[in-house]
């Protein structure tokens, strides 16, 4: 996960720049996602002094996003970007690029400053900074009846932070904004969407529900405008404004559907909800925020997870009542492959891995983890849990090394290492760690 960054320029008195205008350049085969961040340092008393060249001591950072953004493969449309924006600058600033993907070493940035006439007043290539991927990544578990969230570092795996919630909120499920700044929880105890801010782990917000609403999942959009959330009882997805934190549209599904997991589309232009008692996938248009397909499933399936691929061709579906994995092509609305699972399966969740070549479903039933050759539809092997395990969510880091898995009844998450397919970590957490999520770009430090 490269950062590239200007480190702090000096603003001029003369020749001050009014705008700037950043240029990212995608030269490898596959995608990546690139958020751009203006920093600013300000003075302690107030900035006056620091404009005027005096040492004032300690002062303050403020970062704003200017984008965030998917870039296509080299030579395929959108695998250049720029973006321009009018500012006032104090004395010190920088520009932040963090990319993530399986390319992200072939993303390319540069900037120009520009005077108030729109002229070039400096030039300069956005220099590549050290860092590791795991330094970046934190894995957050919600401890449902512990109502709190452990976060680990995924580097050492290591606990760094215990989060206490309000007492009865039972944290659910969890998801990040794509910059990683922010984590939204589902609490069901409260029937509330706690906002918790990864810098500083306390709650900055909320999202509230009509009466009767219980949240259960959720997703952000890629560009972090809009959260979906599942309820029970009621029947619906809600859609809110991240930045207003106000509830946009309670979007109405099949009476008694009691919808599960719901996924974006890596374009975000659609979003998928599982049906759990429909046997059916709802896909959503997510601009006019309406149903654009029922995609009909098996007689009597029950869909408990969906995962997409990251090029967006294909949905994986757990299916807990038939014991089964279904791939679907989404261009179609229609099943391409079903995988059966052995008897007794139980499939909770499903991920796919950043390179689109596994998936990975959590058995709960049969005490284990089935990884499917995305490329062959077919089981490649089966990774084993302790007997009783109870295992119900599972993520995987943005290098896509490694996986992570809640197990309820021991209240644990197991780390599992990719390449050998085995257990290398025991990370124990608070009681019944019923979700997990990992950060996709850590912004802050």
């Amino acid at each position: 996960m490269p950062v590239l960054d200007t480190g702090l320029l000096f603003n001029r008195e003369k020749r001050r720049a009014a705008s700037l205008s950043i240029s990212l350049l995608n030269r490898g085969r596959q995608q990546a996602r690139a958020v751009v961040q203006l920093y600013t340092v300000t003075s302690g008393e107030g900035g006056e002094e620091a404009e005027a060249g005096i040492e004032t001591g300690y002062g303050s950072v403020r970062t704003e996003t200017l984008a965030n953004i998917m870039l296509g493969a080299a030579g395929r449309p959108r695998s250049q970007y720029s973006v321009t924006r009018a500012v006032r600058l104090p004395a010190l600033y920088g520009i932040r690029v963090t990319v993530s993907g399986m390319c992200a070493g072939e993303v390319s940035a540069s900037l120009a400053e520009l005077s108030d006439s729109g002229f070039v007043i400096d030039q300069r290539v956005l220099e590549p900074q050290s860092s590791s991927t795991d330094d970046l990544l934190h894995a957050y578990v919600a401890n449902h009846t512990h109502h709190s969230l452990t976060v680990i570092q995924t580097d050492t795996n290591a606990r760094v932070a215990t989060i206490k919630l309000p007492a009865g909120c039972s944290p659910r499920m969890l998801d990040f904004t794509p910059d990683g700044r922010e984590v939204y929880v589902t609490c069901q105890g409260d029937k509330t969407v706690k906002i918790i801010d990864t810098l500083t782990h306390e709650a900055v917000g909320e999202l509230t529900f009509p009466e009767g609403a219980v949240p259960f999942a959720l997703a952000l959009s890629p560009t972090g405008a809009k959260a979906f959330v599942t309820t029970m009882i009621q029947d619906y997805v809600a859609v809110f404004d991240t930045d207003a934190r106000s509830l946009i549209k309670l979007l109405p599904l099949p009476k008694g559907s009691d919808p599960a997991s719901i996924v974006f589309s890596p374009d975000g232009k659609k979003a998928y909800c599982g049906l759990i008692n429909h046997a059916a996938i709802a896909v959503i248009d997510t601009e006019s925020l309406a149903i654009e397909a029922t995609v009909m499933l098996p007689a009597d399936a029950h869909p408990s997870a969906v995962a997409i691929t990251p090029d967006g061709a294909f949905a994986y579906i757990t299916d807990v009542r038939h014991d089964r994995l279904y791939c679907m092509q989404t261009s179609k609305h229609a099943l391409a492959a079903t995988i059966q699972l052995d008897a007794g399966s139980e499939p909770q969740q499903v991920i796919v891995t950043p390179d689109g070549a596994l998936a990975y479903v959590v058995c709960r039933g049969t005490d284990e983890i089935a990884a499917v050759n995305i490329t062959r539809n077919e089981i490649l092997t089966k990774i084993e849990l302790p007997k009783g395990s109870n295992a119900s969510d599972i993520a995987v880091t943005a290098d896509g090394l490694k996986i992570y898995v809640t197990i309820l009844t021991f209240g644990y998450v197991a780390a599992i290492e990719v390449a050998s397919q085995l257990p290398i970590a025991i990370l124990p957490t608070g009681s019944f760690p019923s979700g997990i999520a990992i950060s996709p770009i850590l912004l802050h430090g």
